[in-house]
């Protein structure tokens, strides 16, 4: 077994087998104890798609927190259970795809070794990504009852995935510790208005430098992003409750709920009315 870094993945030669995968929601189930007393037997990548935190504690007691937009590895052999906090609203919170990673000659590769957060995305391309691996991986037959799995699209899913951790990976080490404190409080406070002036400032850059850096970590400008969170939630409260729209578009940190209707419908494709009565 060797451990290549996720940063290098893309020059490796890189075969695999995806055992399984599956989305989970946490609302009713707190934790996950199946490898507290017995090694996991083949390696996993674990996203998080819900304002969620998942915290794995290892069996010497080291713990790894995951949150929203994070992609993390668990390593075949490791000895640890899941605990998760928080309210969610979503009908999936979590993917995790159960792997065996090989290199050329066959020899096991894993990504860490240890439970790690490989990278963060929050504007859910990961999620995208997992959930199109996922129909294709479970697409069932219409005359049958059948998994057909199209090998060659599962593969090319899977491989585009790699390519966008390994991606994201490789501008988090170069653009996102330069404005790590900006935008941990950016995130953390993606339902207020605030200036992007304040997390440039507390980044110790100029904001042209906070844009450029923002948006090379994300694909996005910070303005952008924020608004993605906040349709993303948006949907969420569309879904599980029964808060009228000008509540949501308040709650999620829009003062005009015009303007909220207008970027729902830009993003999403339909209003929120409509996309509450298709529910």
């Amino acid at each position: 077994m060797k451990t290549i870094a996720v940063t290098d993945m893309r020059f490796q030669n890189i075969d695999f087998e995806i055992t399984d995968i599956f989305p989970e929601n946490w609302l009713n189930r707190k934790e996950f104890l199946l490898y507290k007393e017995k090694p996991r037997p083949c390696s996993a990548l674990f996203f998080v798609c819900a304002d969620i935190e998942a915290l794995f504690i290892s069996s010497d007691k080291t713990a790894v927190s995951a949150k929203m937009g994070d992609i993390v590895f668990i390593p075949e052999g490791t000895v640890y259970y899941v605990r998760v906090s928080g309210k969610t609203a979503a009908k999936i919170d979590t993917y995790t795809v159960n792997i065996n990673l090989f290199d050329e000659t066959h020899t096991p590769i894993i990504l860490s070794d240890g439970i790690s957060v490989l990278t963060n995305r929050q504007d859910n391309m990961f999620g995208v990504r997992l959930k199109t691996l996922y129909d294709i991986f479970y697409r069932v037959e219409r005359t049958s009852s059948t998994v057909a799995r199209n090998l060659i699209k599962i593969k090319g899913e899977f491989l585009l995935l790699l390519d966008m951790i390994a991606e994201s990976a490789s501008q988090n080490s170069e653009f996102y510790y330069p404005i790590r404190r900006g935008i941990e409080a950016f995130c953390e406070e993606w339902n207020l208005n605030e200036k992007i002036e304040k997390y440039a400032q507390l980044s110790d850059v100029s904001v042209t430098y906070f844009y450029r850096c923002f948006r090379r970590w994300s694909g996005s400008s910070p303005i952008e992003y924020r608004n993605t969170v906040r349709i993303s939630n948006a949907e969420s409260m569309l879904r599980c409750t029964d808060m009228k729209i000008k509540e949501i578009a308040e709650t999620v940190g829009f003062e005009d709920p015009f303007y909220f209707c207008y970027l729902f419908s830009k993003k999403v494709g339909i209003s929120p009315q409509k996309y509450r009565k298709q529910l």
